[in-house]
Formats: C-alpha cells, sequence, structure tokens
C-alpha cells in the first residue's frame, strides 16, 4: 500500500515531487555529500559544471541507482567527452534516465540528453579559468498522459588558483524551461557555488552552497553540502560527505586499475538509502 501510494504522488503530485530535479547521477559526487561543482573532472561535469569538462580529456562515465531503496524507480546515467584539436576545447554528451515502473508498466520517465561544451579562457603558471555551457533536451513521458519535451540550457565557470584551490559556478536552466500542459511547470532553476581546498596531494575538501530560484510561495532554502576524497593507496580512494535539508550523510569509494575506475556510493535520507553504482574509462 505504501509503494502504490508513493507512486500515485509521484505520478499525481506534480508539486511535491518536481520533474527533472537534481538526482545527482554521479556515485563520486552522492558519495561526497552532493558537493561536485567545483570538482567536476570527469564527463559527469556535464550534469553539474559544464566548465569542468576541459579536465575531463577523454572520458566516459556510466552509473545506476534506485534512489531510497525503491524498487520501482531507476536512475541510469552514460556522460562521454571528447578533447577537440587546435585547442577548440572539449565536447560532451550525455543521457540521464530517470523512470519509475510498477507491475511491468513504465509509469513516468524523464529524459535528458545533454550536449556540452567546455573551453580555457586563461592559462598560466599560477592559474587556470574555464567556462562551459550545457543545451539539454528534457523529455517527460507519463503513462496515459503522453510526453512533451522542452530545452533548457546551463552555464558555469570553473577557476584553479595556485593548483590547491578550486571555485566552481553553475547557473542551471537559465532559459526558465516550462513544460505540462499549457508549460504552466517550470523546471527548476538552481545557483550552485562551491570552494575546494586540497590541503596535500591527493586530499580534496569541498563545500559548496546551492539556491532553488523558486516561487515566493514554495521553499528557497539554501543547501549547504561538504565532502572530503581521501587517496590511501594508489589504486583506492575513500569519501565521506554530510549535507542539510534534510540532513544526510554519506561515504564511498573508487577502485582505479589503469584506466578504468569503478565507484560506490552510499548515502542516508529520512526515505531511504540509496546505494550507487558506477564505472569509468579514461581513454
Amino acid at each position: 500500500m505504501k509503494t502504490i501510494i508513493t507512486l500515485i504522488m509521484i505520478i499525481s503530485g506534480m508539486n511535491l515531487f518536481p520533474v527533472f530535479d537534481d538526482y545527482e547521477p554521479s556515485p563520486r559526487a552522492r558519495a561526497m555529500g552532493g558537493v561536485y561543482y567545483s570538482i567536476s573532472d570527469d564527463a559527469n561535469a556535464i550534469f553539474y559544471n559544464p566548465a569542468g569538462l576541459s579536465l575531463a580529456e577523454n572520458n566516459l562515465c556510466i552509473s545506476y541507482t534506485r534512489r531510497f531503496g525503491n524498487d520501482f524507480e531507476t536512475l541510469n546515467n552514460i556522460a562521454l567527452t571528447m578533447d577537440l584539436p587546435k585547442k577548440l576545447g572539449t565536447l560532451g554528451f550525455g543521457l540521464q534516465a530517470f523512470d519509475v515502473d510498477y507491475m511491468d508498466v513504465n509509469l513516468m520517465s524523464e529524459k535528458i540528453y545533454a550536449l556540452a561544451h567546455s573551453f580555457t579562457i586563461l592559462s598560466d603558471v599560477h592559474s587556470k579559468i574555464y567556462v562551459g555551457y550545457a543545451a539539454n533536451m528534457y523529455h517527460l513521458s507519463i503513462n496515459s498522459f503522453g510526453s512533451q519535451p522542452t530545452f533548457g540550457i546551463n552555464a558555469g565557470a570553473l577557476a584553479i588558483l595556485h593548483q590547491r584551490t578550486r571555485l566552481g559556478f553553475t547557473f542551471s536552466n537559465i532559459n526558465n524551461p516550462r513544460i505540462g500542459a499549457d508549460n504552466l511547470h517550470e523546471l527548476p532553476q538552481k545557483l550552485a557555488l562551491g570552494l575546494s581546498y586540497i590541503p596535500y596531494e591527493d586530499v580534496i575538501t569541498s563545500v559548496e552552497l546551492k539556491k532553488s530560484l523558486v516561487n515566493e510561495t514554495e521553499d528557497s532554502g539554501t543547501e549547504l553540502h561538504a565532502g572530503t576524497e581521501v587517496k590511501v593507496y594508489k589504486m583506492f580512494f575513500v569519501r565521506f560527505g554530510i549535507r542539510n535539508n534534510p540532513t544526510s550523510y554519506s561515504m564511498g569509494a573508487r577502485f582505479s586499475l589503469y584506466n578504468i575506475m569503478l565507484d560506490y556510493a552510499f548515502n542516508t535520507h529520512t526515505i531511504g538509502n540509496t546505494h550507487h553504482f558506477g564505472i569509468g574509462y579514461r581513454f
């Protein structure tokens, strides 16, 4: 009965469960409490801070999770980046798919098809500054209600100062895209600002703020995220994180062999715990 009630709320309560919300497709980000806007350096940057694609080089990331341990919903993600010739930057492609299924019926499907580009605007011995943008095609499908696409634009910047400090900024859905009957439902707009510091080699600490730009009648509280990553062995990394709104704790690890990376993340939540798995390859 609890599962059926939850499904009804997801399908019919569009204001209670915003579509195309921040589902955190990266297991690395989830393990670090959701911080990633100032760390983004792999293909998943396309969904966080597209400016970080310049640090990803040629990279493929794939991940899978059932959020909150729900057996009726899945989140799949694939992202690919390629360096362009002649210092033209880095190009990224991504697909994020969130599906709600029950009794072999796909009740709801949210898909994001992303195309992103990042390039360098400053590079010297002390600092580097990258900017990037992503064009997203959102496609929402609800069983018995049809489907509809819309488009959104994200933009971001990432600065590396004296090799040890990183500043990241992202504005999601700048164009305020809408979806649904008569385009009345606004997709979430968010501002994210992050600061990362590397006190020692192979140690990253990060804190980030995220702010939703919503109507005055809705909750627009600021989210605080903090996390750390430590390389304990040449092939093994551990991660920890915490966040508010609601309070949640997370942890995870990476095992890296040659150019293959295996990621795992776990985080708590008032609804249920989430296990997140990923694999990546640098070529």
